[in-house]
């Protein structure tokens, strides 16, 4: 959808039979067929934009509106529909599918539909700018490895969107998608060939076989297209970026195989490639089956530290022209004489907890830093509070309580209501880590490598969980409540399943003490360890973690925000490293005087708090403008 200056103003007909369509700009009748030419009495049609089996496309003018306002419209093809049967409750079907992803901002908006006697008619918005395609046709050598990846961290998170609505596009190339004026991320449009699967059992029924040959994958040119086809199309788009050949000129017949790094216009790294082969795989067990597991490759490949450093910024993913996200400290608190060894954050955002070394637990307000309520510690055997320094502290679901742990093996539950407070059953030692599942399933980690789980009830004795054969460091659940991830000194990170506390997997490959962990939303663990590495892990490659971090002092803490695109890590020598996750391959460092205690994000992904050796509490938040 290219600039209209340079086409002379016109009105065409939709009638399919009409000789001669072309009519001046403000006719109101066809002086060929005699048909009215604006549809539905206000759309007035001036430029084919395409056709194909399912109809043909308009470039439109919506003269309904004070202004007019520039639209798409697509005319369904009337020998298509009327051989179908019940084809007018198809097509209104397929418009409230349209309407429903149009709602994306990267999909077009899906503004009317006409079912009258001129015909079937779908209007849709008009994003201005123009397609890869167009963009290729006026520079061959314009794809690399930046606007590819591009094309895959703004699309892919599109079509997770669009498969979430048990739709399949089908029809994925490089003329169907828009790159509008910066800073507007790119657009999937041409939704004519898209089908909807009510039943995953139609995904093993044939259909009409539809896409753009060269593009649409082996199971979909036999009419049995599923969802992992739209991520086959996407990844032949992004070799014919990287190469500027038709998917026709890349693909060996007597190899059986792609053959497209000899022709690619710039390097490409390692890990993309890596990607991109997998998307590309002809075989379907051995493609990705989700486009939430392409990003998550994406993302970690993207950050692995080859030969000590991250990967040439040269690589680095543009934000469609924006400025990049910064981080800037909102103010810090300076505790007087003890220091926060444990953090957490309030399920709303607006308070935070810490876990003190003089052994009181306190509650901070995380707009102003003012404290709202401090536990202070016991004064003596009998009274309620720590006895010594509080190790770690962390909300219920709800947030209407915190649990601390702290060195006198004490585990105390503190109700927000009416600051009581209740000492729970464990019989361990020594208490250094805790993780509060969103079902309220509490885990305690201690120092004898015991784990303690069990609903956060009154009374109620926990499972004791006897794996780890050093310290328990680091406790972490990930993001759907049904996996805790524990890190010890005895180099090992263990998988349990919960609420059972059966114990999945072992892995034993980290090479250092593990010092803490975090679980991603992509399904990713994440931890650091003594040696001042940060490693990935996954359940495809357990044996095998990605390094993406490298410290000079061991790591002290970890936090992954929710919403998935920042990594924060904390290290000994009192740097605090976000990285960003989007594939902007940026990195913010940021600075305590001593060792980082602890992390955690609110909420909203917006804020970073940080406590410190130093008897600080600092408050990052990520800069309004650059957002």
């Amino acid at each position: 959808m290219d600039s209209e200056s340079s086409h002379p103003l016109t009105t065409l007909c939709v009638n399919p039979a009409c000789p001669q369509p072309q009519n001046d700009e403000r006719a109101g009748g066809c002086t060929a067929c005699g048909q009215p030419l604006c549809v539905a009495d206000r759309y007035r049609c001036q430029r084919l934009l395409g056709q194909g089996g399912f109809g043909r496309t308009y470039l439109a003018v919506d003269e309904g509106r004070d202004p007019p306002l520039l639209c798409v419209i697509k005319q369904m093809s009337l020998a298509i529909e009327q051989n179908r049967p019940n084809h007018h409750q198809r097509f209104h079907q397929e418009a409230d599918r349209l309407a429903t992803l149009g709602q994306h901002p990267q999909i077009p908006a899906l503004l009317g539909v006409v079912d009258s006697a001129q015909g079937q008619f779908l209007v849709q918005g008009y994003i201005p700018g123009p397609s890869l395609d167009q963009l290729m046709q006026l520079s061959p050598d314009l794809g690399g490895e930046a606007l590819v990846g591009r094309v895959l961290y703004e699309l892919l998170p599109v079509l997770a969107y669009i498969h979430g609505h048990s739709v399949i596009h089908r029809d994925i190339k490089l003329a169907n998608i828009i790159a509008p004026p910066a800073p507007q991320p790119l657009v999937l449009v041409d939704f004519g060939a898209a089908k909807a699967v009510a039943d995953p059992a139609q995904l093993k029924q044939t259909a009409t076989v539809i896409g753009s040959a060269g593009y649409a994958a082996p199971e979909q040119a036999l009419g049995k297209a599923v969802f992992a086809s739209d991520i086959f199309s996407l990844g032949v788009t992004c070799l014919h970026l990287l190469t500027g050949l038709h998917p026709f000129d890349l693909y060996s017949v007597g190899d059986d195989a792609w053959v497209w790094r000899p022709f690619v216009t710039a390097p490409v790294s390692q890990a993309l490639g890596r990607v991109l082969d997998r998307m590309v795989n002809r075989r379907l067990p051995e493609r990705y089956g989700t486009a939430q597991a392409v990003l998550a490759d994406l993302r970690w490949s993207g950050l692995a530290v080859e030969g000590g450093a991250r990967r040439s910024p040269q690589s680095s993913v543009p934000a469609s022209g924006s400025p990049q996200p910064t981080w800037e400290q909102r103010f810090a608190l300076s505790l007087p004489g003890f220091v926060a060894n444990g953090l957490a954050v309030s399920p709303q955002g607006r308070a935070i907890a810490t876990a003190c070394s003089d052994g009181s637990v306190r509650l901070w307000d995380c707009t102003n830093g003012e404290q709202i309520h401090s536990f202070s510690r016991s004064l003596g055997m009998f009274g309620l509070g720590h006895r010594g320094p509080a190790n770690a502290v962390a909300f219920t679901a709800q947030g209407d309580t915190i649990v601390s742990g702290g060195d006198d093996s004490q585990l105390i539950r503190w109700n927000l209501a009416d600051y009581s407070g209740q000492t729970l059953p464990v019989s361990g030692w020594q208490i250094s880590a805790l993780a509060i599942a969103p079902d309220d399933t509490l885990a305690v980690g201690s120092g004898d490598g015991r784990i303690y789980l069990g609903p956060l009830g009154q009374g109620e004795t926990p499972k004791t969980l006897v794996h780890h054969q050093d310290q328990v460091t680091a406790l972490a659940v990930d993001a759907g409540g049904n996996l805790l991830v524990s890190g010890g000194r005895d180099r090992t990170i263990r998988l349990w399943s919960l609420p059972s506390g059966r114990l999945t997997r072992t892995l034993t490959a980290p090479k250092a003490p593990i010092t803490a962990i975090a679980c991603h939303p992509d399904g990713r663990i994440v931890s650091g360890d003594q040696a001042g590495h940060g490693q990935v892990w996954s359940a495809d490659s357990p044996d095998d973690g990605l390094i993406i971090h490298k410290s000079p002092s061991p790591v002290t803490a970890l936090a992954i925000s929710p919403s998935g695109d920042w990594l924060a890590i904390g290290a000994d020598d009192g740097q605090l490293t976000l990285i960003n996750l989007q594939g902007l391959n940026q990195t913010t460092r940021l600075r305590h005087a001593w060792a980082i205690r602890a992390l955690a994000f609110t909420p909203d992904s917006r804020m970073v708090v940080s406590t410190s050796a130093d008897e600080t509490i600092r408050f990052w938040c990520l800069d309004p403008v650059g957002v």
